[in-house]
């Protein structure tokens, strides 16, 4: 008799907490598809906003406001009605202004920065011009005046650090030998200023080569 009533007791159970179990797994189903559907709402009116912008004639910011309502299924646990809302902005492409756009390093496209080192008479399109970046190597003092720089010129010492004797330090683009790296002559103030600025300054030849 006492195993009829656990029998009776389980079955009674199982009818009630399964379906709870339904309902609630239903209850979150839908959640996850108000959250889905949400997201598909959004996308597809971002891309009408962005083709209405792309179509308008004139310069203003499209803006539209799309609301709609989504209730729950099998609405078991008392889930209220949702009202949510999708919201889209864009302002309109109608070209760009001349001389609003700028090149890669900044400036404008009719006043394009460029580079100067201190004391220069040329100015660079890059900074990564090789007469912008010093390649420095050691030599030995013996063989400076065997030494050629890029413009077949001599190295004379350098009246910063006085040259000195062993191991001393030239540059390819430069006319001067150093006796440390630490000396002042090897190293380069680089500014960069509009194209405008430039005064008297003539295009670097190894910038003029490469704009070919």
């Amino acid at each position: 008799m006492l195993r009829k009533r656990n029998k009776g007791s389980l079955t009674l159970e199982a009818s009630v907490v399964l379906p709870l179990y339904l309902f609630f797994f239903i209850s979150l189903l839908s959640i996850l598809e108000m959250m889905q559907g949400t997201m598909k709402k959004d996308f597809d009116l971002s891309r009408t906003v962005k083709s209405a912008a792309l179509l308008s004639p004139v310069e203003t910011v499209i803006d539209i406001v799309e609301p709609y309502i989504f209730e729950p299924r099998c609405n078991v646990f008392g889930i209220p009605t949702q009202i949510l809302m999708c919201r889209a902005r864009a302002h309109s492409w109608t070209g760009y202004k001349l001389g609003s756009a700028t090149d890669s390093n900044g400036g404008s496209m009719e006043d394009p920065i460029v580079y100067v080192a201190e004391n220069g008479t040329v100015y660079h399109l890059s900074r990564s011009c090789t007469h912008l970046d010093l390649s420095i190597r050691p030599i030995n003092s013996d063989r400076v005046g065997d030494a050629r720089n890029s413009g077949g010129g001599k190295y004379k010492r350098c009246e910063i650090c006085g040259g000195g004797s062993g191991t001393v330090y030239i540059t390819d683009d430069g006319d001067r030998y150093h006796s440390s790296l630490t000396c002042s002559g090897l190293k380069r103030t680089i500014y960069e200023i509009p194209l405008s600025q430039v005064g008297s300054r003539r295009l670097c030849s190894r910038c003029a080569m490469t704009r070919r």
